[in-house]
């Protein structure tokens, strides 16, 4: 018995003799790879640490969206020499959250940089969104959105569905709305209220006469709807386009609406969320923030002004040294683009306009044509997602 110890105690001076001193260097190296399975937290998790425990022990903690991240970063340990405890956690995990999709089921949903009521809105989703649910936390819920953006919302904004349930929900008969404002009546006769809408919602449709169309929402409620401003989703997407002329159209639409930090829906819009609900309401998913947009689509030379411009163009403003893009719109001809300051207005960037923005024109930095150009993920259409 005595030898038996002797040798376990042996073992573990060797063991722990052959860990770092410091896990700083270390940890430099994990956070390198972090770097690059992550370059933008806005759109994905990779947050691995490496501490030491109680006795001595390596112990390897943290949650990733990519278990290929993990392996990484043990391949690097191992590689090493070092022996660790992985205590790292690779969302969703499917065994903890069951129901790990969603629908948006509130006309729109708030999402925050943290869960609670108190954090920055750092974006919405509308009713009928499929969401990715990540983690829970004390009635709220971390989830990612279409455009992979990932953010806390309330368990009450979305309706949690298992593998199945959403693959239902996808295969279901569902139309989208395309008016500005709407609501959900209770009874055929439109006479009550149970749920507004804003553009770009979609519910699943039941039946539907003449003039009605009883449709049920993501959370189960059923309610009437007018036929009127509706259109088939799977005819929609597999048939709308961006083009210059639709996005002016629409981008016009809003014209006076307010702006809201955060906002993505006709209740309210900031800038890069103008621009991402313009294009979604004709088929194409955008990145959230206008930083990210400004990374998709062919780049255009402005060094000589406007000229080279055409109708659709996104234009991105801020800072040339260092370069940074804090704002955007839409360029819609004539020296002129729509954006959303304040609410969503029509500047010019020539002097001798009576809308000219000096303002406007001296913090342009960039321009992208995303019209015409190949889609990727931050410039995808609808049919292209396999979330919707």
């Amino acid at each position: 018995m005595k030898i038996i110890t002797s040798i376990s105690v042996v073992l573990l001076t060797l063991l722990i003799s052959c860990q770092p001193r410091s896990v700083e260097p270390l940890q430099t190296e994990i956070n390198g790879i972090a770097k690059r399975w992550v370059p933008d937290k806005r759109v994905g998790i990779c947050d691995i640490t490496l501490v030491k425990g109680k006795t001595n022990q390596m112990v390897l903690k943290g949650e990733s969206l990519f278990p290929g991240a993990k392996a990484e970063v043990l391949e690097l340990l191992t590689g090493k020499g070092i022996t660790v405890i992985d205590s790292v956690e690779i969302l969703p995990d499917t065994i903890l959250l069951e129901k790990n999709w969603g629908v948006v089921s509130l006309s729109v949903a708030n999402l925050r940089s943290k869960p609670a009521h108190s954090a920055e809105l750092a974006s919405q989703a509308i009713m009928g969104t499929p969401v990715r649910i990540l983690k829970e936390n004390d009635g709220w819920l971390l989830v990612q959105t279409p455009d992979h953006y990932i953010s806390w919302t309330n368990e009450s904004s979305v309706k949690q569905m298992n593998r199945s349930e959403i693959n239902d929900w996808r295969n279901a008969d569902r139309i989208i709305y395309t008016d500005t404002y709407g609501v959900i009546s209770g009874d055929n006769k439109l006479t009550n209220v149970i749920s507004d809408l804003v553009a770009g919602a979609i519910v699943v449709k039941n039946t539907d006469s003449k003039n009605i169309t009883e449709v049920i929402l993501p959370d189960g409620r059923s309610g009437y709807v007018s036929n009127q401003n509706w259109l088939s989703f799977k005819a929609w997407k597999d048939s709308v386009n961006l083009t210059p002329e639709k996005m002016i159209v629409t981008g016009e639409r809003f014209l006076g609406f307010p702006y809201l930090w955060g906002g993505t829906s006709s209740k309210g819009v900031d800038c890069s969320g103008f621009v991402k609900t313009v294009c979604f309401l004709n088929g194409v998913i955008l990145e959230r923030d206008a930083s990210q947009q400004a990374k998709h689509g062919e780049e255009i030379d402005i060094t000589s002004g406007w000229d080279k411009l055409q109708k659709g163009d996104l234009l991105y403003f801020g800072s040339k040294d260092p370069y940074r893009v804090t704002h955007t719109g839409i360029y819609i001809g004539n020296s002129e683009v729509i954006h959303s300051s304040g609410f969503v207005r029509i500047n010019s960037l020539d002097p001798k306009r009576e809308n000219y923005s000096k303002h406007l024109s001296s913090i342009l930095v960039g321009a992208r044509r995303i019209i015409g150009v190949p889609s990727e993920q931050g410039n995808l259409p609808v049919k292209l997602n396999n979330w919707y």
